[in-house]
Parts: structure tokens; C-alpha cells; sequence
């Protein structure tokens, strides 16, 4: 079984919080559940946006949201399901992409290709389109990509 390493954009910390409805809630449980289950891994930017975001949900007082804060933050201590980079590991944004990707994302994208991840997964209509058109970047909307990986019979 090979080993896919997937960079998140934020909307796992919003589904997880439950601001996309408890729907996305529990297709994200179940996505945390699966990551676990599986050789598969996510990589995160050390300091990113994300992580400040990730470390926000331990904050919560409400019970369900505290328990997936839990398991989730027990994925990012697991080097065996999460990759932490920090900043002298990441590559530079393409040139290429420079000029389209919106700044607030570069971290993403640069994140994707320091991991050499297999599938950058986000809810971004708009730097879907930008990635698309771009070589070696495989970009996924998070519905296809969680309809697909909690399958387990599709590929990515």
C-alpha cells in the first residue's frame, strides 16, 4: 500500500469547528478516522495560518468540537501521519505562479510541492482554476476528494 501525502486547505479546521453544518463535520471526523486508518499523511507549514487555526480549535468549550480538536491535534503530533515542515524546508513558489496564486495561499501551494504531496485539497473555486492549468500540481475540491477517499475504492 503506498503512502499519499494530501496538503489541507482550511476547510477542515471549519468543518471540524462546525461552521459548514454537522454534515461536514462528520464527513471531516471520518476523513480524521481514515488518515489514521490508512499509511497516508498530511503536511502542514510549522507557523502557517492553518496551524494557527488548528491550534484556535483546542481553545473550544464545546464537547464534540474539544473531541475532534483532540483527535486531530493527536494526527499533528503523529510524524506518522503528519509531516510538519518549517520554513527552511519550503520551496519558493514557482515563478509561474507568482503572479496568479493569491498570496494568502502561497504557503499552500509551496507547502504542496516541499512535501512532494500527492493531492492539495481545498474548497477554492478560483485557485482550483489557477492550479489547474499548472504542471504537477494536483489539486482536488474537497467534496470529490472526500467522496473519493472515504469510498477507498476510487483513486485520487
Amino acid at each position: 500500500m503506498s503512502t499519499q501525502r494530501f496538503v489541507l486547505n482550511e476547510w477542515i479546521l471549519h468543518d471540524l469547528r462546525g461552521d459548514n453544518g454537522p454534515k461536514a463535520q462528520e464527513e471531516s471526523h471520518r476523513f480524521l478516522d481514515k488518515l489514521k486508518e490508512k499509511c497516508d499523511r498530511i503536511a502542514v507549514l510549522i507557523g502557517s495560518p492553518w496551524m494557527g487555526k488548528a491550534y484556535e480549535l483546542m481553545w473550544h468549550t464545546n464537547p464534540p468540537i474539544r473531541t475532534l480538536s483532540k483527535h486531530l491535534h493527536g494526527i499533528l503530533r503523529d510524524s506518522r501521519k503528519c509531516e510538519l515542515l518549517d520554513q527552511s524546508r519550503i520551496k519558493t513558489l514557482p515563478e509561474d505562479l507568482k503572479g496568479s496564486v493569491p498570496p494568502g495561499d502561497f504557503y499552500l501551494v509551496e507547502t504542496y510541492y516541499s512535501a512532494d504531496a500527492q493531492v492539495l485539497v481545498t474548497t477554492d473555486q478560483k485557485l482550483i482554476q489557477i492550479l489547474s492549468a499548472a504542471q504537477n500540481v494536483n489539486i482536488r475540491l474537497r467534496d470529490e476528494f472526500l467522496r473519493k477517499y472515504l469510498d477507498d475504492t476510487e483513486s485520487l
